[in-house]
């Protein structure tokens, strides 16, 4: 680890923050963001989830400084306002519709508002429920709304080996990134969640390592790898727990209050 003061941390959600078991967030890390707030270390989220789930965290009482939404496509500051965003344009969303209509891969385009389904795929169940109120904000009978507005970003439900098979055909415009092995986020090239954050950290004055990182999943590597002290949770993947500093305890045993509290930050 680095030994450096830590100005700002920076939190996956899902099953780092939100269990996606009980659907819950789990109260001792809700606690511990408030301590950061308190202690003016600065709370910033980065998320796949497009804001209208992301911002699912304010019920808790939380305004995070910043939320990376949408894997780095939308940022937003700690009122809600959207302050950067990145779109699809209207030839590339109809150049995956069609190779995604053909090759009967489930498609899913994220707005800021709403999540529109143009081919199902059964996966998505999963992303519909990730809330309560998550299924109100996915609109199924609407295969027209990219030719009114941009979405920025989507999700793809397919198999890996249909999923590299996109990614070949769509180099360097967009990209499809593993969730599972029956779907993936899809991403424009260039944009991810570490450059979202790095957009925020640039305004805040911060530098990477001045933060530290909390994360699940390997589409937290990239994060975890550049900040100054990097947490594994110990539900996550062991690709994860090899590439950071310490691995804490489950989301379900306050891996997150147990980390922030071994580094001195609350």
């Amino acid at each position: 680890m680095r030994n450096r003061k830590i100005e700002a941390v920076i939190f996956d959600i899902d099953d780092t923050l939100f269990d996606m078991k009980t659907k819950t967030f789990i109260p001792s890390a809700i606690v511990a963001l408030k301590q950061l707030q308190e202690n003016g270390i600065k709370v910033i989220l980065a998320t796949g989830r497009p804001p209208q789930t992301a911002t699912a965290i304010y019920d808790q009482g939380i305004h995070p400084d910043h939320i990376v939404c949408t894997n780095g496509h939308i940022i937003l500051d700690k009122e809600g306002k959207i302050v950067m965003e990145k779109t699809f344009s209207k030839q590339l969303v109809q150049e995956v519709y069609d190779h995604c209509l053909k090759n009967g891969i489930g498609l899913l385009w994220k707005y800021p508002d709403l999540t529109y389904e143009y081919i199902h795929a059964d996966v998505f169940e999963n992303f519909y429920n990730k809330t309560k109120d998550s299924r109100k904000k996915v609109v199924f009978n609407d295969k027209k709304q990219h030719l009114l507005r941009n979405p920025n970003g989507g999700c793809l439900g397919c198999s890996v080996i249909e999923m590299n098979a996109f990614n070949a055909k769509f180099a360097r415009k967009c990209v499809a990134i593993k969730i599972d092995d029956r779907s993936s986020d899809l991403l424009l090239y260039g944009v991810n969640k570490l450059s979202g954050v790095k957009e925020v950290l640039d305004s805040l004055g911060i530098s990477f390592d001045e933060c530290a990182g909390f994360g699940d999943n390997n589409n937290d590597i990239e994060i975890l790898s550049n900040v100054g002290v990097s947490v594994a949770m110990g539900n996550g993947t062991r690709e994860l727990k090899e590439k950071t500093d310490i691995v804490t305890d489950s989301i379900n045993d306050d891996g997150v209050y147990k980390a922030l509290a071994r580094l001195g930050l609350i």
